[in-house]
């Protein structure tokens, strides 16, 4: 007997075919948008802890050399050499010789601000001669850095004056401050200081002194909440201005502040409080108490559709979410990524 060649497939053996093929096609493509989806979490949860480790970094730095003085603790500064106000915006001198100070709420989303002084170590010029303690000019080892307006502290290490310069005489290296108004900035209100510095052995130096103050803005072109660095200008023309903010680091949602507050000057934590306010006399005397400062950072992924919506957070980080206090969420719509990130750092200055 012949068996007749097949010619085809019967309708029972393509739906099998079909539907093995469409399983395959079916788990193939489950695979993808799982391995997807992991690398959309991968990457987005890398973006939040380099913004994390970056914003912890650059302001606990800010937050250890806060009250750098040289070889000068801030009780030793004069600065009564100076005018009282800056300029007609109402800045006050005085606070160019505070390591610290913190506001509450004061920005987007309820966050918080720091400000943060002293001078830079490397900025030291030495005294080379001081004609008398009443002269208006001090030579040093070299004024090129130096421009009229500028504000400066020159220190011994056992006393300091703060003054603003109205002159420099490159031709001597001779920095002038003479008393009365200048074209920017407070002027002195006398030329002369609190010492003679010809009189220590050691000799003395002018330093730098500067401010820093790190706060959230929201960015109007992208939209995207920033952590943003200002502070005030001390140099030339523009002495007594805040120059514009420079950004830091995007997505950071919040950015919250606790001081810790040395009660009874032994050097340790006797409690962390939230800032008082600058602007108020408990609040400078808080954070003139304060030897260690903590910040907690709400951080959100660049990119949405990393989560299913919703995600819960323990924010401020040094709360007990699971004790006494709520959990925070985001709105059931929102697909970012947030992780809270919380450092904390000791004024080593005061310690």
């Amino acid at each position: 007997m012949t068996i007749k060649q097949q010619k085809g497939l019967t309708i029972i053996e393509v739906m099998i075919a079909l539907t093995l093929s469409l399983i395959l096609t079916v788990g193939l493509t489950q695979i993808f948008v799982s391995n997807s989806q992991t690398f959309r979490v991968a990457e987005a949860s890398a973006r939040t802890q380099e913004t994390g480790r970056l914003s912890t970094m650059i302001v606990s730095r800010e937050v250890r050399n806060a009250g750098y003085w040289g070889c000068l603790g801030t009780d030793g500064l004069q600065a009564g050499r100076l005018n009282s106000i800056l300029n007609e915006s109402g800045f006050d001198v005085s606070a160019l010789l505070r390591g610290l100070d913190a506001d509450d709420g004061t920005g987007p989303g309820g966050s918080d601000r720091i400000s943060l002084g002293g001078v830079s170590g490397d900025t030291a010029i030495s005294v080379t001669f001081q004609p008398s303690q009443q002269a208006a000019n001090l030579q040093v080892s070299d004024n090129s850095t130096f421009n009229e307006n500028d504000i400066l502290i020159v220190t011994n290490c056992k006393q300091g004056d703060v003054f603003q310069v109205t002159n420099v005489n490159s031709s001597n290296d001779v920095v002038v401050h003479n008393a009365g108004s200048v074209s920017g900035g407070p002027g002195n209100y006398t030329q002369q200081l609190s010492t003679d510095y010809n009189d220590d052995p050691d000799g003395a130096s002018i330093f730098r002194p500067r401010q820093f103050r790190f706060y959230l803005s929201d960015n109007a072109t992208t939209g995207n909440r920033e952590l943003v660095m200002d502070g005030v200008s001390i140099q030339g023309s523009v002495t007594g201005t805040f120059f514009s903010p420079v950004a830091l680091v995007e997505n950071v949602q919040n950015f919250q502040v606790q001081l810790g507050v040395d009660s009874n000057d032994d050097g340790q934590v006797d409690s962390w409080e939230d800032p008082a306010g600058s602007g108020t006399t408990a609040g400078r005397t808080q954070a003139d108490n304060s030897v260690a400062v903590r910040m907690s950072y709400l951080v959100r992924s660049p990119e949405d559709g990393v989560t299913d919506g919703g995600q819960r957070y323990c924010y401020p980080g040094w709360v007990d979410c699971d004790a006494t206090n709520s959990w925070s969420q985001a709105s059931a719509g929102d697909t970012y990524l947030y992780r809270v990130y919380t450092a904390t750092t000791a004024m080593r200055n005061r310690l």
